[in-house]
């Protein structure tokens, strides 16, 4: 083919595909109601804030992680010794974790084991943090693929509530701080954006319902991707509970009540509408003990009949490390960092949350308009802070534990 036959081709090519050299680089802006996580693309900005805490949310099955790891079954030395973490954000929570798992299973199975790691998480995760978080580009925390041979990372962009990778490929997976969301938004609380005390029943029931078949699905979808003897570690946010009278415990000073306030505020003045505000709903619950056992006590229940059994269901309280920070350097150094605390709590639930702020405003505002918005609302829930005494604001979390193996 000549040069001139060539430039023709390529001409006709561009000319026939104008629709897509068109599109503009930011265009999932268009992509209705998408979960976006906050933050430039790329500067590991979950690890920096709210990866803090998450981070922590591990250590409570450390121990059981790295024991029940050499118990699952692998004779065959040629083979790929698989792990995933699911709801992986940019990686940084795992990591520490994933180093000792990696350097025990290479003890017990030998060095030249062959290892694939899996991080999954939804498409437009910010997977570019994660990894620039693998090659040491971003070097806090430190990876583990910097130090080992024959460790081999993937990502995988799918929903948690489909299939991920291939049937029977699994030997360990672990999901931390992630199955609190849901797939869907399953109800519309008219007075709040998250279940609070005034939450109708009929609101409540239909958050729950939601919440129950999610889990289920999500159980199904690992246990037919495990292989038999594999392990599934689950790490999240429950209900609080009253210790006498079995009550759920809300409170006005968290961080989900002072956003729901400043919104309603906004709503009362004008600043974004009624429907706006009715609009904003977390598309999360917060489960019982009883809710995330029930798929297995139920022997005839789908996850038991796929063969995942519960191994440990515990609930823990974990400390916020936000409010420990500010508590550590006041009554060791003397110095109230108000700021700080206030600076980084709101930017670490910022994390999570902007999404759903920005996804609750009308469809009619410019993208420059939503953000505008938002920004006030964060900065105005982050002067609440800076009035009130981090003593209040002491959030620290339940969470229960799933430790489940595939028979």
């Amino acid at each position: 083919m000549s040069i001139r036959i060539l430039y023709s081709e390529i001409r006709r090519h561009l000319r026939i595909h104008k629709g897509f050299t068109a599109v503009p680089v930011r265009y999932y802006e268009d992509v209705p109601k998408a979960y976006r996580p906050y933050g430039k693309t790329g500067d590991g900005n979950y690890g920096s804030t709210l990866g803090k805490q998450n981070v922590l949310n591990v250590e409570p099955v450390r121990e059981t992680i790295l024991r029940l790891a050499k118990t699952i079954p692998f004779t065959d030395k040629d083979s790929v010794f698989n792990i995933a973490d699911y709801g992986a954000a940019d990686g940084s929570t795992a990591m520490a974790i994933f180093r000792e798992l990696l350097v025990t299973l290479k003890d017990h199975h030998g060095p030249n084991t062959q290892f694939q790691v899996i991080y999954e998480d939804l498409e437009m995760n910010d997977f570019n943090s994660l990894f620039k978080r693998m090659s040491g580009i971003i070097p806090d925390p430190p990876s583990y693929l910097l130090e080992m041979d024959n460790v081999y990372v993937l990502a995988s962009g799918t929903n948690f509530y489909k299939q991920c990778v291939p049937s029977n490929s699994m030997h360990f997976m672990m999901s931390m701080t992630s199955v609190h969301w849901l797939s869907r938004t399953s109800t519309t609380f008219k007075d709040s954006i998250y279940k609070d005390a005034k939450s109708s029943t009929e609101e409540t029931a239909a958050l729950h319902k939601q919440a129950e078949l999610d889990w289920k699905t999500f159980l199904l979808r690992r246990s037919r991707e495990l292989k038999r003897g594999g392990v599934l570690v689950v790490g999240t946010c429950a209900e609080f509970e009253g210790k006498n009278n079995g009550e759920n415990r809300y409170t006005q000073y968290s961080m989900v009540g002072q956003l729901n306030e400043v919104w309603k505020k906004y709503s009362e003045s004008g600043k974004i509408s009624k429907d706006e505000f009715v609009n904003t709903n977390i598309s999360a619950c917060y489960r019982s003990m009883k809710e995330l056992r029930k798929p297995f006590d139920d022997k005839t229940s789908p996850v038991s009949r796929s063969g995942l059994t519960l191994l440990s269901a515990e609930a823990v309280v974990n400390p916020d490390v936000f409010y420990n920070n500010w508590r550590e350097k006041k009554d060791k150094e003397g110095i109230d960092e108000r700021e700080e605390f206030a600076r980084m709590y709101v930017s670490a639930h910022r994390n999570w949350s902007n999404s759903t702020f920005m996804n609750g405003l009308s469809d009619s505002r410019s993208l420059e308009e939503k953000e505008q918005i938002v920004d006030g609302l964060y900065d105005d829930v982050k002067k609440r802070f800076l009035r009130m005494n981090p003593e209040i604001f002491k959030a620290d979390a339940k969470f229960i534990y799933i430790v489940a193996r595939k028979e």
